[in-house]
């Protein structure tokens, strides 16, 4: 009996061991999460690599990241990095073009910022290998696109940094192009291309000669009897503004300790405090933010203060499944002042490419949080699918009795949580989300309190009195709730003067009247809920899903996941956000303004007006906007020059004004096209206006790609009809006006096709067995259309479906196919690839195999043991 029972244990003790050889060691507590959180069970010695900061340049193909950042604290406590405690290193990567055809360049991750370093032998348009990083200079990758463009005759390839390239002439038999380069207005050179050739512009770059900064592939040329044209596919250019790295250059807090062509290190030069509730610049745009709580809680964060539209990612993981949370995957909804997270997602068993049925959990339970105006006390939220949404007011909400929308299955955004000071003047308005304005109409005699009134897309919804140290609040229906609090704005203060009265305002706070719904039973894309409640929402995967390799693989609307274009699975969960600050600077300025001519430019947030902002004009410092946020300036120099208005606690903003010479006011024109999106075929109005003023020119000859399209009427008109896809120039001709020039953009009216996720189910089968292969077909053209489907396997064409797609509009199309033959199988549908592998009929899967092996070899040892 005890022999029997032993056989049994070391079986499952060998099984054991077999499945872990299977699987991913656990995470490190050494890194891995991108929150260093003092109650999380994490090494004092810690490290962020571009697996786990998503700041950090990552490689996701070759699986390689660029750069480090190691810090040593001397206990959970501990609110001082020493000297030479935080390392930084990087190092250059091999990456490929976008344009394939052009090989590969290395780039280097420095600061969290993306850097050109070098050409390498693999660079086909690169006579020699350069490396930029060698020499310690740097240079943004500024445009790297394999993107399509059509170029006609006279029209113009608008690069950055100034440089146009313009298409001059087609030769007669059609094989190559007369091409000019420009910039800012000047012609740099002139050069002939051939068709399925590069154009290669090389410019002297810091101490480097000869760098090519600007390609540009000509992928066909056309001559027609009307029309000439050029076809372009792939534009890389890198900027010829570089900074400089040397040995001993402070960056931030951090020092150079090397510089190579190989790696660049940093250490920090003095101690760094991380007091609570600070931001602490590290170097260029990466900070620490440290939680204001006792609880030591920290970790890098870009500081982004322009709009852009970019990638958070979680942890990237290898041949594993996995757990991410808010500490690992700066999607999710956190709060790191008060340590609060609400979401997860949990893989539970890969099998394979693919995560099984029920094998995909995402979670999330609503948390108390504490809103930025602090005096309001605390409101429940939820993050749901990578969203922050309201779930209901506390019992300890000031303004409010305690509401739950969650328990009645809605969710409602929070469009507004900020306790930033901001002043407002009698008949302003404070501009709110959803067409939300509230108007400062009359501050009583006293100036005790104040008349409000609050619109909606400009109708009136309500008014109210509001005394100082007092809230305005607006309650609607929201959903099942009745009279619920959407917006609240805290008056600090009233002011009645002579001449002036103002409120102060500390405190905004305003949920969405539009929201979502969830229920049990629901789907959101791949996922379904299965449990709900007040206090849990629970989903998991209904069906399968294929972690196709290059594939991005959408989960729900917001989150996919990325998967390499490797024979490894190495996938990471993300979601694309436009970051908008919270309070955006806004600049009224005319566009055009006349030299030597004052203006007053006014800066303002949510339109209410920004004192102390910091003005610059070009590269002029013209001081601090007034109380009232404006500021009074001359320009003395004609030209295009951009106006920027900075304050801490606001993103940074700017525009373009054009400031013309007296002798050129009466000249300058601009030319305006309506409507702003452009289809083939269309008939579009051409209008010539003054730069300044924008008064009608009568009389102004329009050329379109060179070729006259007419001449203004009285009020400054011409009308054409679009045609031929592509970029196209317009430009004015006239012997009283300076010429004047604008590119557009016209879009194909006819159907066109784009694929995504490709599903392969299974991705192993035995001989003889059926394998189901899924993807969609979405229709981003402007005509419905028809589609024929091609699923080929092998490169060989294994069957077709047609659809008929209207626009904006996606289909599913689905394939079965089977493989009578061991091997593995390459499947392609439209752009998309993947494999699935047939092995031998009748012979057992590999876990099978090894656990009969174990079986077999362990009843043998005991026969000879009782032998």
């Amino acid at each position: 009996m005890n022999k029997d029972i032993n056989l049994v244990l070391l079986v499952s003790l060998l099984l054991s061991i077999a499945a872990m050889s299977t699987t991913a060691l656990a995470q490190d507590n050494t890194t891995g999460n991108r929150i260093w959180a003092a109650d999380s069970n994490v090494s004092l010695e810690y490290t962020w690599t571009a697996q786990s900061y998503p700041g950090f340049y990552y490689d996701l193909d070759s699986g390689e990241g660029s750069e480090t950042l190691t810090v040593t604290l001397q206990s959970y406590s501990d609110r001082s990095i020493q000297e030479g405690d935080l390392r930084y290193s990087t190092v250059p990567i091999e990456t490929d073009f976008e344009h394939d055809d052009w090989g590969s360049y290395e780039i280097i991750g420095f600061m969290a910022e993306r850097y050109f370093a070098g050409y390498n032998g693999n660079t086909t348009f690169a006579d020699d290998p350069i490396s930029l990083m060698g020499n310690g200079e740097l240079s943004k990758i500024v445009m790297d696109t394999d993107d399509e463009l059509s170029v006609f005759s006279g029209s113009s390839i608008i690069l950055e940094e100034g440089y146009e390239l313009n298409i001059q002439e087609v030769d007669l038999e059609g094989n190559s192009v007369l091409i000019s380069l420009e910039r800012n207005g000047d012609v740099i050179e002139t050069d002939v291309v051939a068709g399925n050739d590069d154009y290669v512009y090389e410019t002297d770059l810091g101490s480097e000669e000869d760098v090519p900064v600007i390609i540009v592939h000509f992928n066909n040329i056309f001559r027609g009897t009307e029309t000439n044209a050029v076809f372009i596919e792939g534009i890389f250019q890198i900027s010829e503004e570089y900074i400089e790295v040397e040995s001993g250059d402070d960056f931030g807090t951090m020092e150079v300790e090397t510089i190579s062509s190989d790696e660049i290190s940093m250490e920090n030069s003095g101690s760094i405090s991380l007091s609570r509730g600070n931001t602490v610049n590290i170097m260029g745009n990466l900070d620490f933010v440290v939680a204001d709580d006792e609880i030591l809680r920290f970790g890098p964060e870009r500081d982004i203060s322009e709009p852009v539209t970019y990638e958070l990612r979680g942890t990237v993981i290898e041949d594993e499944a996995f757990t991410w949370t808010p500490l690992n995957f700066a999607g999710f909804y956190y709060n790191i002042d008060e340590g609060v997270g609400t979401e997860s997602l949990e893989i539970t068993e890969l099998n394979g490419r693919s995560i099984p049925d029920g094998s995909l959990i995402y979670r999330s339970e609503p948390q108390q949080v504490s809103f930025e105006y602090d005096d309001w006390g605390t409101f429940n939220v939820i993050g749901f699918l990578a969203e922050k949404y309201f779930a209901g007011y506390s019992d300890d909400t000031a303004f409010a009795d305690e509401d739950s929308l969650l328990s009645g299955g809605q969710l409602s955004q929070v469009l507004i949580d900020s306790d930033m000071e901001t002043s407002l003047f009698t008949g302003s308005r404070l501009v709110l989300e959803e067409g939300y304005e509230l108007i400062i109409e009359e501050v009583d005699l006293e100036g005790d309190s104040v008349l409000v009134s609050l619109e909606k897309n400009g109708d009136e919804v309500d008014t109210g009195i509001v005394s100082g140290e007092g809230d305005y609040v607006y309650e609607t229906d929201v959903g099942d709730t009745d009279d619920l609090a959407i917006i609240t704005v805290h008056f600090q203060n009233i002011f009645r003067g002579t001449e002036t009265n103002a409120v102060f305002i500390e405190g905004i706070f305003q949920i969405s009247e539009d929201y979502i719904e969830v229920q049990s039973g629901d789907s959101f894309g791949e996922l379904e809920i299965t449990s709900f409640s007040a206090s849990e929402i629970v989903m998991e995967n209904d069906g399968s899903v294929t972690l196709s390799r290059d594939n991005t693989v959408d989960v729900t609307e917001e989150i996919s996941f990325r998967v390499a274009d490797s024979g490894t699975l190495r996938y990471y969960p993300f979601v694309e956000v436009t970051t908008e600050a919270t309070e955006p600077l806004t600049i009224n300025i005319p566009r055009a303004i006349e030299q030597n001519d004052t203006v007053t430019i006014e800066v303002t947030s949510r339109g209410t007006s920004v004192a102390e902002a910091v003005v610059m004009f070009g590269d002029t410092n013209i001081g601090e906007t007034s109380e009232n946020g404006t500021i009074e300036y001359a320009p003395e120099e004609a030209g295009t020059f951009t106006v920027t208005a900075e304050k801490e606690g606001f993103a940074r903003g700017s525009v373009e004004v054009d400031v013309i010479s007296p002798e050129d006011v009466s000249r300058r024109l601009a030319i305006e096209v309506s409507p702003e999106s452009i289809t083939e075929g269309d008939t579009i109005n051409i209008s010539v206006v003054t730069l300044i003023n924008s008064d009608p020119v009568e009389g102004v000859e329009v050329l379109y790609d060179s070729r006259s399209v007419g001449t203004t009427d009285e009020e400054g008109v011409v009308t054409y009809t679009a045609r031929d896809p592509g970029m196209h120039k317009l430009t004015t001709s006239s012997d009283e006006y300076l010429s004047a020039e604008l590119n557009i953009d016209v879009q194909e009216s006819q159907a066109r096709f784009a694929y995504s996720d490709l599903n392969i189910e299974p991705l192993l089968v035995q001989t003889g067995e059926e394998v189901t292969i899924t993807a969609n077909v979405e229709n981003t053209g402007l005509e419905a259309g028809e589609e024929e489907v091609e699923l080929l396997v092998n490169g060989e064409v294994a069957d077709t479906e047609n659809v008929t797609i209207d626009p904006g509009a996606n289909q599913s199309v689905e394939f079965t196919v089977v493989g009578n033959e061991t091997g593995t199988y390459n499947v392609s549908i439209g752009t998309l690839n993947g494999t699935f592998d047939v092995e031998e009929q009748g012979i057992p899967f590999p876990g099978v195999a090894f656990t009969l092996l174990i079986i077999v070899t362990v009843g043998l040892w005991m026969t000879r043991r009782r032998t």
